[in-house]
């Protein structure tokens, strides 16, 4: 946005805090609104802060896209803090939970809310399933060749989990481009 409007960083991030400050809180900033509208579905997941060693968690309404709650930290007490926050009446309208693997979040959401059913999204399903399934098994396969003498072959395995990993289609239609020559370009109109 700084590019876009021609203002410093510091400034785009200081509207942005305000116009944040002023939708979510009260007492100038103080305390958080507990969300006026009953969730039906809970998303959570955490992100990395700054330098990649801290983390905070957000929990989102699914069904409108509304942040109901960030906070420091990706452990249970976040999911607590949470719950305390809203109550268990608002609590009481909440089905389902969309988490990633991160276990934590769901034990939390078990022990305290035990009728919320926690669903996994399906990118992370996929992602754990391709790390700790497909590439094992590629790379057994490729120490199998080895120990077998068939050199070439275990050289043929090595880097080749992007092309195990990859939907066929979207191979088929990169083949596609590269014969005909076409040049794909992946950057928008401002950079």
């Amino acid at each position: 946005m700084a590019e876009i409007t021609g203002l410093g960083e510091n400034t785009v991030k200081e509207i942005d805090k305000k116009r944040l400050q002023s939708i979510y809180t009260s007492d100038n900033g103080k305390k958080l609104i507990k969300p006026e509208k009953q969730a039906k579905y809970l998303g959570i997941d955490e992100f990395k802060l700054r330098n990649g060693r801290r983390y905070a968690t957000h929990i989102i309404d699914l069904e409108t896209g509304h942040v109901l709650w960030i906070q420091n930290g990706k452990s249970k007490q976040v999911v607590y803090d949470f719950i305390e926050h809203v109550g268990m009446a608002w609590m009481s309208g909440v089905e389902a939970v969309a988490c990633d693997m991160n276990s934590d979040f769901q034990e939390a959401f078990e022990e305290n809310c035990d009728w919320i059913q926690p669903v996994f999204d399906y990118f992370h399903i996929v992602k754990n399933f391709n790390d700790k399934v497909v590439s094992e098994v590629r790379k057994d396969e490729q120490r199998r060749l080895y120990e077998e003498g068939n050199v070439e072959a275990a050289r043929a395995l090595k880097k080749t989990r992007y092309i195990l990993m990859s939907n066929r289609s979207t191979l088929q239609k990169k083949d596609e481009d590269a014969i005909s020559e076409r040049v794909i370009y992946k950057g928008s109109y401002l950079f």
